[in-house]
C-alpha cells in the first residue's frame, strides 16, 4: 500500500472500479509494489502480467462501493480498496503508478475510501502499511497509529515437524475439522465480527480449517490454503498455537508453509522462530485504536486481513 504526500492535481477522475477492470487495477498494484521494492534495493518479485489474487476479487465482490480508481486519458493510474467488517474499516489496497505519484491522485483516492467507511458507520480504521515513511505519514494523518509489525514467516517441512512436536496436545483436547459456524463464532469473539463471507471465500478458494476442541467446545481454529496458513483464532494462546501447528502440519508432502504473524502474537511468533521458521520483510499494522484480542488472531493475508 503505497501512498505519498501529493501536490494538487486538476480534477482527477475518481470513480468506482468495475468488475471487468480488475485486471488493469491489479497491474497498478503490481507496478507500484515492484517499484517500492526496487527503491529499497530489492529485486522486483512479480511479473507485470501476474494474475489477480482471488482475495482481491473477493474484496471487490464484498465491498464494490469501497473500490475506487483514478483515471486519466483513459488509463487507470491509481486504485484504492476499503473493506468494512462490522465496526472496522480496513484499507485493503492503495496504489498509484510510479510515474503518477506526488500528483494528488493518492490523496483523492484515500478521501473516497475514508468517506466509504464513514458512510457505513465504522468506528475503527486500520491498514497494513509498507515501511515507506511517506505512506506511514499518510495513514497517521488519517488517524491511524503504528501498533506492531506483521512478519511473514516461512517454514520448511522440518520446521513444521518441530512446531507440531512443540505444540503437542493436552489429554483433554482433540483435533477435528472445524465447523464453519464455530469458526465464525470464535472470529467474532476475537476479531469483533464473524466475517462469514470472508471465511466462505477461503473455503471456496481451497481452504480447510482444523479445530482444537477442549471440553466439547472449539478452543481454536486455523485455516490452510495451499501453503498459506490463516486466518486463525483462539480463546487462549496454547490452543491457538496448537491450531496453527496442526494446520501447518496438514500441508504435508514436504511442502513449506507461509504464515503472516502480527507482533501482538508474541508467544506464537517465538514458537515459530525457535522451531526454524524464517522471518521475511515486515509490514506495519496501523490502527486508530486497538480492538478485539489481537494476540489471538492470525490474518489470512494483507488483502482481506
Amino acid at each position: 500500500m503505497t501512498a505519498l504526500y501529493d501536490a494538487p492535481v486538476s480534477e482527477p477522475h475518481i470513480r468506482k472500479v468495475r468488475p471487468d477492470e480488475l485486471e488493469e487495477v491489479w497491474r497498478v498494484h503490481v507496478a507500484s509494489s515492484n517499484d517500492l521494492l526496487v527503491r529499497r534495493g530489492r529485486p522486483a518479485t512479480r511479473p507485470a502480467d501476474a494474475p489477480v489474487a482471488s482475495d482481491a476479487r473477493a474484496g471487490l465482490a464484498s465491498d464494490p462501493d469501497g473500490y475506487f480508481c483514478a483515471v486519466e486519458e483513459g488509463q487507470i493510474r491509481g486504485m484504492v480498496s476499503a473493506l468494512v467488517r462490522g465496526r472496522v474499516w480496513y484499507l485493503s489496497m492503495f496504489f498509484v503508478l510510479p510515474g503518477d505519484q506526488g500528483r494528488g491522485l493518492g490523496r483523492a483516492l484515500l478521501e473516497r475510501a475514508l468517506a466509504y467507511g464513514e458512510a457505513r458507520g465504522t468506528e475503527i480504521r486500520c491498514t497494513l502499511a509498507t515501511l515507506d515513511p511517506r505512506a506511514q505519514a499518510r495513514y497517521v494523518m488519517a488517524g491511524m497509529a503504528p501498533r506492531w509489525p506483521i512478519y511473514r514467516l516461512d517454514g520448511d517441512a522440518a520446521a513444521v515437524t518441530r512446531l507440531k512436536a512443540r505444540a503437542g496436545l493436552d489429554p483433554m483436547e482433540r483435533e477435528r475439522p472445524c465447523d464453519p459456524g464455530a469458526a465464525e463464532k470464535l472470529t467474532a469473539e476475537v476479531f469483533g465480527h464473524g466475517r462469514a463471507a470472508d471465511l466462505a471465500h477461503v473455503r471456496g478458494d481451497g481452504g480447510a480449517a482444523v479445530a482444537i476442541e477442549h471440553g466439547g467446545e472449539v478452543a481454536a481454529f486455523a485455516y490452510r490454503r495451499g501453503e498459506r496458513i490463516g486466518p486463525a483464532a483462539g480463546r487462549d494462546e496454547t490452543s491457538f498455537l496448537r491450531a496453527v501447528a496442526t494446520a501447518a502440519a496438514g500441508a504435508g508432502g514436504g511442502e513449506s508453509v507461509t504464515i503472516r504473524v502480527p507482533g501482538a502474537c508474541a508467544s506464537l511468533l517465538e514458537a515459530l522462530v525457535s522451531c526454524g521458521f524464517h522471518i521475511g520483510a515486515p509490514t506495519l499494522f496501523m490502527a486508530s485504536r486497538v480492538f478485539g484480542r489481537p494476540e489471538l488472531y492470525l490474518p489470512s493475508g494483507p488483502i482481506l486481513y
